[in-house]
């Protein structure tokens, strides 16, 4: 059965517009129609946000604490708040792009990458890294809920002593991910990894009709968001 699914390529090249708009506006006001058009591509896409956002749950203290600390080093009180605005704005829009990404399986990801004449190493390592993160989290919660089974209850600490509890928590934990990257690198060699230029493919991609369409469609909206984000830059330049 065919996959209904819009072809990977198109999210692709909607997903680099988007995050390079992000990167390069550094103003809040014309970041808003980049973020409407994330959060309205993740709805229509029906990505999956919600799930990312339970899962990076841990990490809200620390995007909000990068955007306030952004507003307290700007100096001036009103541009220091828009300045923090425009970070939490960039790291939403980022968190979306990603959503629309975490919505497609991994080996789909890979063969687009593939036919969009990436190299297969770079492919089969974002592939890896994907893999990567879930085993990364999943330790560290063992690591910490070991530690709580022993009595240890780290939101009873105070920030330095628990900064410090966790960071002895993390660093065995990369220590046993880069040891399990290093095996795994050189079982792959040891199979002849990269031993060939190219490598063939069981399932390759195709663009349909409406791909082409919606491909079409992300030239359109980034010509017309390129116009909006100048025009709006230029006439409210505060931020």
């Amino acid at each position: 059965m065919r996959n209904k699914q819009t072809d990977p390529r198109v999210v692709f090249l909607f997903v680099l517009l988007l995050s390079s708009g992000a990167a390069l506006t550094r103003q809040a006001l014309p970041m808003i129609p980049l973020l409407c058009s994330a959060a309205l591509a993740a709805v229509l896409a029906k990505a999956p946000f919600g799930q990312l956002l339970r899962r990076l749950r841990g990490l809200w203290a620390t995007i909000l604490a990068v955007a306030a600390l952004q507003a307290l080093l700007s100096g001036d009180l009103a541009r220091g708040l828009l300045a923090g605005a425009c970070v939490l704005e960039r790291l939403l829009i980022l968190l979306l792009a990603g959503a629309l990404l975490a919505g497609y399986p991994g080996h789909v990801l890979v063969q687009a990458m593939l036919q969009l004449r990436a190299p297969y190493q770079l492919a089969y390592m974002v592939s890896l890294g994907l893999r990567f993160f879930p085993q990364f989290s999943e330790s560290f919660r063992d690591s910490l809920a070991a530690l709580q089974l022993r009595g240890v209850e780290p939101r009873r600490l105070k920030p330095r002593a628990r900064l410090k509890l966790y960071t002895y928590l993390l660093l065995p934990t990369i220590v046993s991910g880069v040891n399990g990257a290093r095996k795994l690198a050189m079982a792959m060699e040891l199979r002849g990894f990269g031993a060939y230029p190219r490598r063939s493919a069981y399932a390759p991609l195709h663009m349909r009709r409406g791909d082409w369409l919606a491909f079409a469609g992300v030239l359109l909206w980034a010509a017309g968001m390129a116009v909006l984000v100048i025009f709006v830059g230029i006439n409210y330049p505060i931020g």
